[in-house]
């Protein structure tokens, strides 16, 4: 079942979640994490320890409205671990925050332990099975179930308290519809379980006190019925390790088996390879998946109270309650409920590799011998070889291991550096060498070994160079003339801050600079020559023109004459 969303926008790929999941359940796709739900166990450790909030719960709190919209009788199962999570002075307080939200009565899921309890006896005391495993976390159900199959036998064949209630709930108390109300996520999957019928809805306390927050109710605020009692009993201790065995301890006659309790699932899975050697006899084990029990769940919300704080609390509140009347009435040998239930082993099918088909996948990425196995575990897997392995079986990508893409793209920009005619030289804000290119070693005729470490100073004036490095003021395109190495040239140089490094491109421009001074001097050459021809051509017209204007003159005075002579010569009308 899909419990738990991811937001495809928030994921980057950090890997942490694979590192942290106990069962590698998160497959990566498309540089994207997402549960592969068949081998997920539901613990939340993965929606806690995201960095980047990319996995939020899928929250029933629509569906508990509907159901309270259309059935005014819903009751709630609140789970024991209320009283380590939430601030108040009375747990009346509780019951009229929770009623303010539509829900008809409130119960604790403590009494779901005690009507187990008489079953758990009667299989403590069944000789017949050597070692017996609680079943009251369903993360540790699932986890048995799904990688322990053969360990499924040891499973206490009865349902968990949440269950228990629900169907009590149900039966005997005659309600329509129950939520269940606590701090685990493997709840909102247990709840659809095969048989189980007894719990309708579950909501974390995370969803609740958001609920509350969106309709202005604060159980802090709301009024004490001293009349109103809890349920005090051992059972309320279970949401805290050694819980389980407290409820049945006070019934047994014969302790004849050994009582170890382990929490966190890393400890369960050490304790359930110790069971799969048959290190243990005739014993009772109360596993609970979260580091400290229930107190510890992966929805408890956003709170202040540290695990011990919330421990304590759970203490006080379970001794110093009123006594509970709910189950007096109740004979429980006669109690027309069945609270049996077979885990069924669930195994998980994984592909496992030959050792020629994980040589290739390792070959890919550059492993071509033991000692290129750094099993450093940023990819999420313990080993080079476990990541081959998932990655054989679709559940990891080939490129997740980081060692190799640092040493391919520090590979892809070594070779752009030393590919490059630039110069490129980093300094420190001592001004010593860090960085000093194959374009450089050729531009300033030196080795790099010769100038790392040491000033740039040596090599020629440093005052851009400290000036960026002081003002944190880039310099874009400034021609700096090197006269020492006969170059001209222009220099970019820029102030890296994660390293608090100094760099200079720096480019050589002197054949460029020395064409584009010749085009200069060749053009100033053709407009002067061009003025000369300008100038003579000038005088040369004036000159015609001198010479031009003397002749038409001349020629002007003597036409006259001409003219006149002529004109006498005609012989007029007199």
């Amino acid at each position: 079942m899909d419990v738990i969303n991811f937001s495809r926008a928030n994921c980057k790929n950090c890997y942490k979640c694979i590192r942290a999941c106990p069962v590698k359940a998160i497959r990566m796709k498309n540089d994207q994490a997402e549960i592969v739900d068949e081998r997920c166990i539901t613990c939340g450790t993965c929606l806690t320890i995201c960095p980047q909030n990319a996995k939020t719960i899928k929250s029933d709190v629509q569906r508990v409205k509907y159901l309270l919209k259309n059935d005014k009788d819903m009751a709630v199962s609140l789970a024991p671990s209320f009283a380590g999570v939430f601030s108040f002075k009375h747990y009346s307080q509780m019951i009229s925050a929770l009623k303010k939200l539509g829900f008809s009565d409130i119960y604790q899921t403590s009494v779901g332990a005690r009507l187990i309890s008489p079953d758990y006896l009667k299989h403590y005391n069944n000789k017949g099975k050597p070692n017996l495993i609680t079943t009251a976390c369903p993360a540790i159900n699932y986890l048995i179930q799904k990688y322990y199959p053969e360990l499924a036998q040891y499973l206490v064949p009865v349902v968990s308290p949440m269950e228990a209630h629900g169907r009590y709930l149900k039966k005997i108390k005659g309600h329509n519809e129950v939520a269940f109300i606590g701090p685990c996520l493997a709840k909102k999957v247990e709840i659809h379980d095969e048989g189980n019928y007894g719990i309708d809805a579950a909501l974390t306390f995370e969803e609740l006190m958001a609920w509350w927050k969106e309709e202005g109710i604060d159980p802090i605020l709301e009024p004490v019925n001293e009349d109103e009692s809890g349920f005090c009993d051992d059972a309320n201790f279970y949401p805290i390790p050694g819980g389980s065995y407290k409820t049945i301890e006070p019934l047994i006659e014969e302790k004849w088996r050994e009582f170890i309790e382990v929490n966190g699932k890393e400890n369960c899975m050490m304790m359930l390879d110790e069971l799969k050697k048959g290190e243990f006899h005739r014993t009772w084990i109360e596993m609970n998946a979260c580091e400290g029990g229930c107190i510890n769940g992966p929805a408890i919300g956003s709170i202040d109270r540290g695990p011990f704080k919330r421990i304590k609390c759970v203490k006080i509140f379970a001794r110093h309650n009123s006594p509970c009347t709910e189950l007096v009435e109740v004979n429980q040998e006669t109690l027309p409920i069945d609270f049996k239930k077979h885990y069924e082993p669930m195994p998980i099918e994984i592909k496992k590799p030959s050792e020629e088909e994980i040589k290739r996948i390792l070959e890919t990425i550059g492993k071509y011998r033991p000692e290129h196995e750094l099993n450093c575990g940023v990819c999420g897997y313990n080993s080079c070889r476990e990541k081959a392995e998932a990655v054989y079986n679709g559940m990891a990508e080939i490129h997740m291991c980081m060692p190799y893409m640092r040493n391919r793209a520090e590979s892809f920009s070594n070779l752009i550096i030393e590919s490059t005619p630039n110069a490129i030289i980093a300094v420190d804000i001592d001004m010593n060498v860090q960085v000093f290119n194959n374009g450089a070693e050729k531009m300033f005729r030196i080795n790099s070994g010769d100038i790392i470490h040491k000033s740039l100073s040596l090599l020629f004036d440093d005052d851009d160079f400290n000036y960026v490095g002081k003002t944190k003021q880039n310099i874009i395109n400034k021609k700096v003339d090197l006269p020492r190495y006969e170059l001209i040239t222009q220099q970019n140089i820029y102030y890296e801050k994660d390293h608090s490094l100094v760099i200079g491109i720096i480019t050589d421009i002197t054949a460029e600079q020395q064409t584009r001074e010749r085009a200069i001097r060749l053009r100033k050459q053709t407009v002067e020559t061009a003025q000369q021809v300008i100038e003579k051509q000038m005088r040369v017209a004036q000159e015609i023109a001198s010479v031009l204007g003397e002749t038409t003159g001349e020629t002007k005075v003597l036409l006259n004459k001409i003219q006149r002579l002529l004109i006498d010569e005609i012989p007029g009308d007199e």
